[in-house]
């Protein structure tokens, strides 16, 4: 057990653990080998090749230490305890190797060939990655400050991309209708989505409980590029994460006074940085691609000033009212109010979608209509393929219902509704449900399901109880959160899933930490 004064002891397998993140963080999310034509499967292979070298080198630095152990009667107990996320990892795999066994496309599952590369071997890297990077990851500051200006460079070129500025030439023999639903180097607008959904939360943390002043920075403009990309992404997935990451972060910034300035001067950066693209637009006049609905009003709706000039205001009674507030601050009563208010608004949204969807199904209720009535035009026909898959996923037998039909092979299961989906909709046929928690449903069945539920829920009840030791575990946490919320209307992928899964084995390894590790980590 390391002793406060003394610094983690910091070994081979620890620097290949960081070298590997901050690869991970920097070059994977640029990589491209020709524009957005081999994104995923550039970033696939990245993925692969890198984790691959992974295991290779921490494999044999261990077979090393493990010789010498013997020599001097020493164990190395680095895969043990097997704590809750573990064993729900275990069996996340281990369904999706019987899914595949019992799979009737035992190819497509082991690949993921006909969906998005999802398939059994993807999944057995992110095990072997998470039981890596949790047994061997020590926390470096080096790596976030390089995952923050690299996801800066991601976020820039897709607001730039968003009014056709074009660096890298990313546009060219493109046709004009791939061209609006593309942007950086993640992909279309729902990939774009999800990787804000896992920087904004992370740079927004950051801020609030970052004490070193450069980290201030950089997670400060990181909160401006993270939230202007999510606005040029322009896809609801993204929203719906933003509006979680939001929450989560502000329960985080309950704790301490500080927190709370902190988050409220973020949050105003952040509705600044809204009013300085709807600068920037002013001046491209028509040089962009067209904002829809939720961005529009965020952008420029006089409405939108309400939550600038409220954080703003907030921030400056904090600031100015320090010495008087700080001493009576009671974090556990606004905690409440937060938790409290977001099931009165959770309710009330879904008291409003039943009506809509079960008693009013009639009433115009304007654009209001693709969020709060389901049907099968619901959430740009999300609604027909969830409907739809569902009826496919009724009619399996007890065992694929149980396993699924095998890891990412959607399009099989929906192939039966190719013709009536490109008749009424257009699109001649999809490899997914667009929903990652269906499609794990559909795919790897109940069991699947339920494990992969599973993991990202011990780890976060873990993590709130280690941020209250340390509040960096909760920084990463909040990123699984915001990739969470967002998949309920968008998918598992290797262009940003790769990433979450990263954070989710560091909120982990924070986790595994005794108490008097935890407080030498400081940022």
């Amino acid at each position: 057990m390391a002793e406060k004064s003394k610094p983690i002891q910091y070994n081979v397998r620890n620097s290949l653990v960081n070298y590997y993140l901050l690869i991970m963080f920097t070059i994977f999310p640029l990589f491209l080998t020709d524009q957005y034509a081999h994104a995923r499967n550039d970033k696939l292979w990245f993925f692969l090749i890198l984790s691959a070298i992974l295991f290779v080198a921490v494999g044999g630095v261990s077979i090393a230490y493990a010789s010498e152990n013997r020599r001097v009667q020493e164990t190395d107990n680095t895969l043990l305890p097997l704590n809750p996320p573990d064993i729900a990892f275990l069996c996340f795999f281990g369904a999706a190797a019987v899914s595949t066994v019992f799979s009737g496309y035992k190819m497509d599952a082991l690949t993921g060939a006909c969906g998005r590369n999802n398939g059994l071997i993807l999944l057995a890297f992110y095990t072997a990655v998470y039981f890596i990077i949790t047994r061997f990851y020590v926390f470096k500051a080096y790596v976030i400050a390089g995952y923050l200006v690299f996801s800066m460079l991601v976020a820039l070129l897709t607001v730039l991309n968003f009014f056709y500025i074009d660096p890298f030439n990313i546009f060219s023999g493109y046709s004009d209708e791939v061209i609006e639903d593309f942007g950086s180097t993640i992909g279309n607008k729902n990939t774009i989505a999800s990787f804000m959904c896992l920087f904004l939360p992370i740079a927004l943390a950051l801020f609030t409980i970052a004490a070193k002043r450069y980290m201030r920075v950089l997670s400060g403009c990181g909160i401006a590029l993270a939230y202007t990309g999510l606005l040029c992404a322009d896809s609801n997935s993204g929203f719906l994460g933003m509006t979680v990451i939001f929450i989560a972060v502000a329960l985080l910034a309950t704790r301490k006074f500080k927190y709370l300035k902190n988050y409220a001067l973020g949050m105003t950066i952040l509705f600044a940085s809204g009013k300085a693209l709807m600068l920037f637009s002013h001046i491209m006049g028509d040089r962009s691609k067209a904002f829809e609905a939720i961005p529009k009003f965020l952008i420029y709706s006089p409405l939108s000033f309400i939550p600038l000039a409220f954080f703003l205001t907030v921030f400056g009674i904090l600031a100015l009212l320090k010495k008087d507030l700080e001493p009576r601050y009671n974090g556990k009563i606004l905690k409440w109010i937060i938790l409290s208010l977001t099931g009165v608004a959770f309710a009330g949204l879904l008291g409003a979608f039943i009506y809509y969807s079960v008693i009013d199904t009639e009433t115009d209720i304007g654009e209001l209509e693709m969020l709060l009535r389901f049907n099968d035009r619901w959430g740009t026909h999300r609604g027909f393929m969830w409907i739809n898959g569902m009826k496919e996923f009724a009619r399996f037998d007890f065992i694929h219902l149980l396993f699924g039909s095998g890891p990412d092979t959607f399009y099989h299961v929906f192939e039966p509704h190719f013709a009536e989906l490109l008749e009424r909709f257009g699109d001649s046929s999809t490899d997914c449900i667009h929903n990652e928690y269906l499609n794990y449903l559909v795919t790897q069945g109940i069991i699947g399901l339920l494990s992969y539920c599973a993991i990202p829920g011990t780890v976060i009840f873990r993590s709130v109880r280690t941020s209250r030791k340390n509040p960096i575990a909760a920084v990463f946490i909040c990123a699984v959160v915001g990739y969470a919320a967002q998949s309920v209307v968008n998918l598992y992928q290797p262009i940003t899933t790769p990433t979450m899964i990263l954070f989710l084995s560091i909120a982990e390894a924070f986790n595994r930490y005794s108490d008097k590790e935890l407080a030498l980590f400081t940022i």
